[in-house]
This record gives structure tokens, C-alpha cells and sequence, in this order.
């Protein structure tokens, strides 16, 4: 009898323990009135130890995706493995930007290259395919945006049902992008409302859930979130296995960041890599995180909620994983607020031609604070996670119309001068 990869799920706070099954709501035991602790999967890291090598897993890097690592993912059956060309993106070293921002080694970690164009790629191939390992014929999450369309288009792939709550707000770009994959989008008047049908629909309906829907702190889907550790991963080997001094990544829930900082906890037990980066939560002005972590607090509390450009990262509460992995890192929780992310945005438009979403670009508003506030060295080896493409919303960068001119050099020539003060 094959023996199981996946031996449990472990509670971060408490560290009760419990067998593999579908538990999304965070660990019973010492859930209070003020916090829910993210529980997270557990592995037999001896059993795999001997399965694995740093060979093993360049070897397979032209072909398979997150699933190169699939030894230490949660899904245990090959035949389950959903796939749609998800991973390997790449690392790219901003020696323009670097120069302007005084840093020798900047790097973005650009995950518009998914398949949906954004990191949320990797959670839910992981989570989907869990799903079906356990039989779920209905997919379901709550969301705005990434999510939804990643989500959306797994399920599509797996042959699984989709349910998507969303509001009412949703744009354009996000609304097609869940329903074209063939979801069921309902829209909700409220968040809060968001994730009571999606509760019910979970526990009395058996529907599985790529996403959170509990309160007071998010605990979202403990198999999917282990997808993020693959970008990890991938900055160890194309660091040629040299450690960030900092990682960088726009927060809202925090299950990228805990995700990732998860993976190279991974690498660094197994001995490919010598030391562990410090993580960096790039909040909004809201700032969940920054706010438990000046008042000391066990817990996230909600903050009074803020309007946000970086709507993907514009929550008002976060996860007791996102805090544990701030202060197991020794790292920090970095508010920007939504003229910082606009001039990051075009800063990294302008000098390094990558156009990312408002909330992505938070990661590069962060490290420009960081810099200023000389918290982050010239020498420094800088990763910012780039979560999305820019192209999902655009309406805080809307084109600039500009008249049209006679094909006359005269013309040509007063048009440069007065748009763009460029001398021909």
C-alpha cells in the first residue's frame, strides 16, 4: 500500500493537530471570540526526503509546471494534478529601477505570466486539484477579482461546477474573466453577505472552497495556499540557490505571504539553501497587519475600512499566518498609501516595462519606503512579487485621448513640443 505524503493538518497557534480532511474554517480548539488560527498541512518530511533533490526538481523544470514539486504539495494522486501551464515565471533583475532606487539587486518575480495572469494561478491549481481528490463537484469562492477568474478557470479544466460571490462593483475585466471560464456569478450587496451564502453553501451543500469565509480572521483553503510555497521555489533555483535578504509581497489575507515564506522554509530544512529571507507584507493604508503588530496583539483586528485603488489587497482584517510569518521572519508590515502605488506603477512601467496591477505595484511602493527609510541596504538581494497583470484594471491609469493631428511634419513637430515637451 502506497504510504501517504500527507500525514495531517496542524494548527499554527496552538499546534493541535488533526487528520487530512476538509477543514476550512481554522482550528477548533483554541478559536476565541477575537481569533481563528489558519491551520496548515503537515508532511512526512522524512518519507520525502528521500524522494527529492535539488537535480530532481531542475531537471523537471521545462515541463511540468508547479507539479515539478509536486513531492512536497498536498495532492498525493498524479491523476488529480490539474494543470494549465501554471509556474515558471520568471525573475527578472530591475537594473534601471535599481539604479534610480540606489539597489544593486532588484528583482521581480513576475507572476502576470500565468495562465490568468496572476499568482492566484498556483493556489488554485493546487486547491482545485485537492478538491478533486476528495470528490467535490462544486467549486466555490468569494471575491472581487484574481480569485475568481483563477478559480473559475480551474474548475473549468477539472470538469468541476463553479459558484463565484462577488459585489455588485465588480468591474468589467474581472466580471468576464470568471464568466467566460463558465462560473455562475452571484453578485451579493454586502461582503459580510458574501460569506454567509458561501458558508452554507459549504457545510450543507458540500460545495468546496478555493477562498476564506470566516470571521473574525481568514483561514481559507490550507491545501491550496501550499501552492504559493512553488514560487519560493522558484526564486531559490533562479537565485542559483542563494537566499533574498527580502521578499516583498502585496498582502491582504496573507496567504501568498505565508505561502511563500513557507516554501523557502521548505528548501532551507531540506539544505537547499542556507538561510531564510525576511518577508514583507505590502499593505494599503488600512494596515491590519501594521496595526496588530505596534499594538502587540495575538490577533488581527478589523481597522475602519478605507477606499483603495490596490483593490486586491484592500481588506480591513488578516490572518493569524500572515502575522506568525511576519514575526517568525523578522520582517515587517509596510503601508503604502494610493499615491505611492500609482507612482511605483509607472515607475516600473517607465524604467523596466512591466505593467502591474495597482495592488502588485504595492510591493514596489513598499521597497521605495523601505529605501528611503534605510531599512533596506544598496547591497541587498530584493525580490517584490509581482502578483498581476496591470491590464485587469485599468481605471486608475484610464488612456489620455489627445487630438489628432494632419500628417504634416509642421504639425508633428508642434504636437511633440506640446504634449511631451520633446524637441525634434
Amino acid at each position: 500500500m502506497k504510504m501517504s505524503r500527507v500525514i495531517g493538518l496542524k494548527c499554527l497557534r496552538c499546534g493541535a493537530e488533526y487528520p487530512p480532511g476538509k477543514m476550512f474554517e481554522g482550528c477548533p480548539k483554541c478559536r476565541t471570540d477575537k481569533v481563528v488560527s489558519n491551520l496548515t498541512v503537515l508532511y512526512d518530511y522524512g518519507k520525502i526526503s528521500s524522494m527529492i533533490s535539488k537535480e530532481l526538481f531542475l531537471k523537471r523544470s521545462k515541463y511540468m509546471g508547479v507539479w515539478r514539486f509536486k513531492e512536497l504539495l498536498p495532492v498525493e494522486n498524479d491523476k488529480y494534478m490539474v494543470s494549465l501551464g501554471e509556474g515558471n515565471t520568471p525573475l527578472i533583475k530591475c537594473e534601471n529601477l535599481g539604479r534610480v532606487l540606489g539597489l544593486k539587486n532588484l528583482y521581480i518575480k513576475d507572476e502576470s505570466r500565468n495562465p490568468t495572469w496572476s499568482y492566484k494561478d498556483r493556489l488554485c491549481c493546487v486547491a482545485i486539484s485537492k478538491g478533486l481528490e476528495f470528490g467535490a463537484k462544486v467549486a466555490t469562492v468569494a471575491t472581487t477579482g484574481n480569485h475568481g477568474g483563477a478559480t473559475a478557470a480551474y474548475a473549468a479544466k477539472a470538469g468541476m461546477d463553479c459558484v463565484i460571490f462577488t459585489l455588485p462593483t465588480v468591474s468589467d475585466t474581472m466580471l468576464v474573466l470568471m464568466q467566460i471560464y463558465g462560473a455562475k456569478v452571484v453578485p451579493v450587496s454586502t461582503p459580510e453577505g458574501r460569506w454567509i451564502l458561501m458558508r452554507k453553501c459549504v457545510n450543507e451543500l458540500g460545495w468546496y472552497p478555493t477562498g476564506t469565509y470566516t470571521a473574525p480572521m481568514p483561514t481559507g483553503n490550507p491545501y491550496g495556499v501550499q501552492g504559493y510555497k512553488t514560487i519560493a521555489f522558484e526564486i531559490s533555483e533562479q537565485l542559483e540557490f542563494k537566499t533574498p535578504d527580502w521578499v516583498i509581497v502585496p498582502t491582504a489575507y496573507g496567504e501568498g505571504l505565508y505561502g511563500i515564506w513557507s516554501g523557502f522554509k521548505d528548501f532551507y530544512n531540506f539544505g537547499f539553501i542556507n538561510s531564510l529571507p525576511r518577508m514583507v507584507a505590502a499593505e494599503t493604508e488600512m494596515a491590519p497587519l501594521a496595526n496588530a503588530l505596534k499594538k502587540g496583539l495575538d490577533y488581527v483586528e478589523k481597522v475602519p475600512r478605507k477606499p483603495s485603488i490596490a483593490l486586491s489587497i484592500a481588506g480591513n482584517v488578516s490572518s493569524y499566518q500572515a502575522l506568525k510569518t511576519i514575526r517568525d521572519s523578522k520582517g515587517l508590515a509596510q503601508p503604502v498609501s494610493d499615491e505611492e502605488i500609482l507612482q511605483a506603477q509607472k515607475m516600473l512601467a517607465k524604467y523596466e516595462g512591466i505593467f502591474a496591477e495597482p495592488a502588485s505595484a504595492a510591493s514596489i511602493a513598499a521597497i521605495m519606503r523601505l529605501v528611503k527609510e534605510n531599512k533596506i541596504e544598496k547591497d541587498e538581494i530584493v525580490v517584490a512579487i509581482i502578483t498581476s497583470t496591470g491590464l485587469k484594471d485599468i481605471r486608475p491609469v484610464a488612456p489620455k485621448r489627445l487630438p489628432a493631428i494632419e500628417p504634416k511634419w509642421d504639425e508633428f513637430v508642434k504636437f511633440m513640443k506640446k504634449y511631451y515637451d520633446f524637441q525634434l
